[in-house]
């Protein structure tokens, strides 16, 4: 069943119950206290004859009493003497009805004090008010007024709130019904074309909007529909371009590594220097293969959550120093050169120290890649009172200021020249980025009136995170 039937029911049916209990409870009110209204009245009536009675009990005062009760609409009066013998009564009563009422109260009197009845049924064809006041003389009952009041303007007042039940239940309903049919239409037509939006985005249709201003839980949906949307659409095109760089990334490297094969396997008479030549480029072109697929591997890690730190107290600046002689040699084969400050330091961090060379070690290759041959790089520690930032800086010619923001991007590509040295994957930056929010700082790069920084940020109180 379709939620837009099963929520139009349900609103349906709720309605209903709510209306019924209404209808029900509004009835039975009302006819309680229109019974209620009967009584109270007949018995008001009947205490003040008695109280006329009592006063001046004589024949004009009875007569004035029947007088009184005759003007009353299907009222049968009757005042009997205790022995049940009919004194005084309203005219036109049957015969067969007087004995009916003496041979009733027969079994009821003597009585000290009056009573009040609502009968359903009688030998009277509708419902009747039966009513009885004595009237006391020196302490004794001298007398006994009776009444019987027929019920009709109950009936049909009853009747009229049966039939205005009925008809309110009815409008109601009806009303509930097209309530529901709106709540059905209202709920499920968003519904139904975030469902088509769906299909389609399954289908890698991307382009579909179906952001929505509703501020309801639809609107969430849509909202979020939408951003997953982006987000897919994003991850496809991050996907294309994986594959497009990783595979240029590996055809330039395994082309030389069949070309200098080639000629390995066809010139076996080469001569020894140029063997060592060639077997050289087919070193590093597979050192470049192995780099590109370790930084796929790391990034594939740190995507499932996967890459764990080892945490230890780790002196920053002998962490740093330890690194330089590295940095020295791997400067020497870009024809630059490494100026390291480094000032001795007690400052201590919650490192994983392999990780953090790592990526150090992407930064500074990154910054010699981008350097001009014969010019420096400079890798500095500088220590406040709250953080310590560790520096790189090159003499290259900078980041273009559009690109800032997206050289963290995996396969970044500048169209400038500080990626006119090859080698470079476009993985190193990211790798170096993830490594060091996973240790709680942050890195920054930024333009400096000759080439671009580099800096990570650590605070002295470090957050402490582990990748899992």
């Amino acid at each position: 069943m379709r939620l837009s039937i099963k929520s139009g029911l349900l609103v349906l049916g709720g309605f209903i119950l709510l209306i019924l209990t209404m209808s029900l409870a509004f009835y039975y009110i009302s006819e309680s206290f229109y019974r209620e209204q009967l009584l109270d009245d007949i018995e008001k009536r009947l205490e003040a004859h008695r109280i006329v009675l009592e006063d001046n009990f004589h024949e004009e005062a009875v007569e004035h009493v029947r007088i009184m009760e005759e003007r009353q609409d299907e009222v049968n009066y009757l005042l009997l003497e205790p022995d049940g013998t009919v004194i005084n009564q309203t005219s036109e009563i049957p015969a067969a009805a007087r004995e009916a009422y003496v041979s009733w109260l027969s079994d009821e009197l003597p009585v000290e004090e009056g009573f009040t009845s609502f009968a359903e049924e009688s030998h009277h064809s509708i419902p009747h008010v039966y009513a009885v006041e004595p009237i006391m003389v020196n302490g004794e009952p001298a007398a006994y007024l009776f009444v019987d009041e027929a019920t009709s303007r109950f009936e049909a007042t009853q009747n009229n709130l049966v039939l205005l039940t009925i008809g309110m239940a009815a409008v109601s309903i009806l009303l509930a019904g097209l309530l529901a049919v709106f709540v059905s239409y209202f709920m499920t037509r968003p519904l139904t074309r975030l469902t088509q939006a769906a299909e389609k985005v399954a289908d890698g249709n991307f382009e579909m909007d179906v952001n929505s201003s509703r501020k309801d839980e639809v609107g969430e949906l849509s909202r979020g529909l939408q951003t997953m949307t982006e987000k897919l659409k994003d991850y496809q095109q991050s996907r294309r371009m994986l594959l497009s760089n990783v595979s240029h990334d590996l055809r330039t490297p395994l082309t030389y590594v069949k070309a200098y094969a080639a000629l390995l396997k066809d010139n076996p008479r080469t001569p020894p220097d140029e063997l060592i030549k060639q077997a050289g480029v087919i070193y590093r072109e597979s050192l470049r293969m192995e780099r590109l697929v370790e930084d796929l591997f790391q990034l594939t890690k740190m995507d499932e959550g996967k890459l764990q730190l080892e945490l230890h107290e780790e002196k920053i600046s002998a962490l740093l120093k330890a690194l330089v002689p590295s940095y020295e040699m791997m400067a020497r084969e870009e024809n630059c050169r490494l100026e390291s400050v480094v000032p001795n330091s007690e400052a201590t961090l919650m490192l994983d120290g392999e990780r953090f060379g790592q990526a150090l070690t992407n930064i500074v290759r990154n910054a010699f890649r981008h350097t001009p041959d014969g010019t420096s790089v400079i890798l500095k520690m500088k220590e406040t009172e709250e953080e310590i930032q560790v520096l790189v800086a090159d003499e290259g010619p900078g980041i273009p200021e559009k690109d800032i923001s997206l050289i963290w991007e995996r396969f970044y590509r500048s169209d400038t020249s500080r990626t006119s040295k090859t080698g470079g994957s476009g993985l190193g930056l990211p790798i170096a980025r993830q490594i060091i929010e996973a240790h709680g700082g942050k890195v920054q790069a930024r333009n400096r009136s000759r080439g671009a920084e580099f800096v990570f940020i650590f605070p002295k109180v470090q957050a402490q995170k582990t990748y899992r």
